[in-house]
C-alpha cells in the first residue's frame, strides 16, 4: 500500500500544482470532483493491493502511470492540434466536411 500511497500524493500535488498554473481569474485549486476522483480510483487500487499480495505490484505500476498521464496531460492539446489540422480553427468540435445527409 505504499507505492499507491505515495503515487496518489504525488497525484494531488500535481494537480494542485497545474490548478495554480491555469489562465483563469481567479488561480487556485482544482474543482473538488477531481480530488474525490483520485480517492475513489487510488483508495480502490490500495484496497486491492492490501488483500491481495499478488496484486501489490500491478497496483503499484497502474497507480505511478497514472501519475505519469496527469503529468503528460495538457489540456490545451486538442485545440492546438485543431490549429494545426484546420488553419484559423481553434476548437475542438467534430467537422462535418464532406458528409452528405
Amino acid at each position: 500500500m505504499g507505492a499507491v500511497l505515495a503515487a496518489w500524493i504525488t497525484e494531488i500535488a500535481i494537480q494542485v500544482y497545474k490548478g495554480g498554473k491555469t489562465n483563469t481569474v481567479p488561480p487556485g485549486l482544482p474543482v473538488p470532483s477531481l480530488f474525490l476522483a483520485d480517492m475513489v480510483l487510488f483508495g480502490v487500487l490500495a484496497f486491492g493491493a492490501k488483500e491481495s499480495a499478488s496484486l501489490k505490484t500491478p497496483a503499484a505500476l497502474l497507480a505511478w502511470g497514472f501519475v505519469i498521464a496527469t503529468v503528460l496531460n495538457n489540456p490545451l492539446a486538442p485545440s492546438a492540434l485543431a490549429g494545426k489540422l484546420v488553419p484559423g480553427s481553434t476548437t475542438t468540435s467534430a467537422t462535418t466536411k464532406g458528409v452528405t445527409t
